[in-house]
């Protein structure tokens, strides 16, 4: 291989051709993504528009991962593209593996999940290694994340004695759902405020918004799991408790 196979990479201007259109997918995936997220999480839940809107959600942050990686390999590296192919990469695990726990209804891998659980902790690593070796702490951090949510689900599926009692599917969706999207909010809304805000507002602005979407969202998450174990518990309980009889 000639190293003129390799003049592409790390090289392209934002002008050229491939790095508009791919940018342009990135963001109409990106966007697609943002507004179908709101409705399986304001809307009705286990329905019918629910199941479709997540599935598009979820096609869309593949979308999302695999431009982010594009980017990031055919234009100059910098720290703000490296932060965002983290963000794009670790919504990507998140949303692919809460869709998929609720398509199968289980919590358990098969093997397609155990390979991409696998292959994602490779890919954690190699970020967080690239992450330090180029100092951009952020893309190690994802990294990080991307090695734990991978790596335990790689763990569980290792196992040679199953969980006596597993997780139930429907906490694991939402908390990877959600989990996935509080991570593109905050990139869509880190990325976007300098030029929502004028030059001289105040540093703690932009720290806001790293803080708030986690904030509120692991809010609305904790909220909605706690509703549902809830739910499940009283349910369980009804079960146990016998049927009055009719002539009582």
């Amino acid at each position: 291989m000639h190293v003129m196979d390799f003049a592409l990479f790390f090289a392209l201007p934002t002008t050229s051709l491939f790095v508009r259109l791919v940018l342009g997918a990135h963001i109409m995936a990106g966007t697609i993504a943002l507004l179908a997220g709101l409705v399986p999480m304001l809307g009705r839940k286990g329905g019918s528009t629910h199941v479709r809107v997540g599935r598009v959600y979820t096609y869309c942050m593949v979308a999302v991962a695999l431009t982010a990686v594009l980017l990031c390999l055919f234009q100059p590296l910098t720290q703000g593209r490296l932060f965002l192919t983290g963000v794009a990469v670790l919504s990507f695990y998140l949303s692919f593996t809460g869709w998929r726990a609720a398509r199968r209804h289980s919590s358990g891998l098969e093997v397609a999940d155990l390979a991409l659980s696998a292959g994602s902790s490779v890919v954690g690593l190699l970020m967080v290694a690239a992450g330090v070796w180029l100092q951009a702490i952020l893309f190690a951090f994802f990294g990080a994340l991307i090695c734990l949510f991978a790596g335990l689900d790689t763990w569980r599926g290792l196992r040679a004695q199953p969980v006596a009692t597993p997780e139930p599917w429907i906490f694991r969706h939402f908390v990877r759902m959600g989990g996935s999207y509080i991570s593109a909010a905050t990139a869509f809304i880190v990325v976007n405020l300098g030029r929502w805000l004028p030059a001289e507002a105040p540093r703690w602005v932009g720290l806001a918004g790293w803080i708030v979407p986690t904030l509120l969202g692991t809010i609305l998450i904790s909220r909605t799991v706690r509703r549902y174990r809830a739910r499940m518990q009283a349910d369980k309980l009804n079960r146990l408790l016998p049927t009055p009889s009719l002539t009582e």
